[in-house]
């Protein structure tokens, strides 16, 4: 009866560990998979060193349809064209928003500023990084849906 409860707690154990280790090497291989800058949409989580995951602002850039890119700020949408060149180079024009009237737009105006002024970026894995030369990251990203 001893070597029969031993046996049993010992194949539950072995159980318990092989199905933690396929877990871990599922998240190893997904979050060392880069994703494409294009037709991903990305989630604002970081705004000038500040932490700005709890707003509703993103970007998606859309090789689609002429490089159009889109998203929201926090409160307003938006639109404009991008050019991506050599070396991570980016450049963003004729950027348009909608005009809602929201209770803060301190995230919005900062963010609408960056994606005008950033003129490279950065892909690692699910993040994406826009910078202005070699300055600090401006704003840093995290893929929410890929295609």
């Amino acid at each position: 009866m001893m070597n029969s409860i031993t046996l049993n707690a010992f194949a539950i154990f072995i159980l318990f560990t092989s199905c933690k280790t396929s877990q871990i090497t599922t998240n190893i291989d997904t979050a060392s998979k880069t994703v494409s800058m294009e037709n991903s949409k990305w989630k604002l989580v970081t705004l000038m060193g500040a932490d700005v995951s709890d707003t509703n602002a993103y970007i998606s850039f859309s090789n689609e349809t002429e490089n159009t890119l889109f998203g929201n700020g926090s409160c307003n949408n938006f639109t404009g064209t991008y050019k991506l060149d050599e070396g991570n180079k980016i450049s963003v024009s004729k950027l348009t928003a909608t005009l809602m009237a929201c209770t803060s737009m301190d995230v919005e105006k900062q963010f609408m500023a960056i994606i005008e002024m950033a003129d490279n970026y950065t892909l690692n894995g699910n993040k994406m990084i826009l910078n202005k030369a070699k300055m600090a990251p401006l704003a840093i990203f995290e893929a929410v849906e890929t295609e």
